[in-house]
């Protein structure tokens, strides 16, 4: 499969589109991290120590959205444009139709189905452009980002043993792994 354009994406609630590289931005998604250090255990956003860092990131997700490499996109509320999290789509293999799909929240927007809502959209519009296989990989002690892949489709392949240490948690932890195929 030849390399697409990514295209932002609309729900019923929420806007999908690429993250800004801008300082302001990039401060108040250090702000939510931040202040909110144990929410984000489970990722290796906890590792950011101060707003430079976090802009590199941004900038990083534009230059690989530009090139096709991967896709951030950032989740705004419909309603009024506030930011909600981030549904990216990754270690994207074009010739094997096959990425990975990974998430996070701002927690003040939890348990209000918006991270399905989003997984959902970006697997339909993956799977669309003619993937075959997502992946969501989760750490299995991290009930709810399991419960998404499953509320999603997703189906558990197994655990991937000892697969990443998590500087948070200051251990190795393994991976739950969750596919989607889309059947011809």
């Amino acid at each position: 499969m030849k390399a697409q354009e990514f295209t932002e994406l609309k729900t019923k609630r929420l806007d999908l589109k690429p993250l800004s590289a801008t300082f302001d931005f990039a401060n108040h998604l250090f702000d939510i991290i931040s202040h909110n250090r144990d929410f984000f255990r489970f990722v290796l956003l906890a590792i950011i120590e101060k707003p430079e860092q976090e802009f590199d990131w941004l900038r990083s997700t534009e230059s690989n959205w530009k090139n096709k490499k991967s896709a951030a996109y950032g989740l705004f509320l419909r309603d009024t444009n506030e930011f909600v999290g981030v549904c990216s789509v990754f270690d994207i293999n074009w010739s094997k139709e096959s990425a990975e799909i990974g998430y996070w929240l701002n927690p003040e927007f939890a348990k209000q189905g918006f991270i399905t809502e989003a997984v959902e959209s970006v697997a339909k519009e993956f799977f669309n452009m003619g993937f075959k296989r997502l992946v969501i990989k989760a750490c299995p002690e991290n009930a709810s980002s399991c419960a998404v892949a499953e509320k999603c489709g997703f189906v558990k392949e197994g655990i991937l043993r000892s697969y990443d240490f998590l500087p948070a948690l200051n251990k190795r932890v393994d991976a739950a792994i969750y596919a989607k195929i889309k059947e011809d």
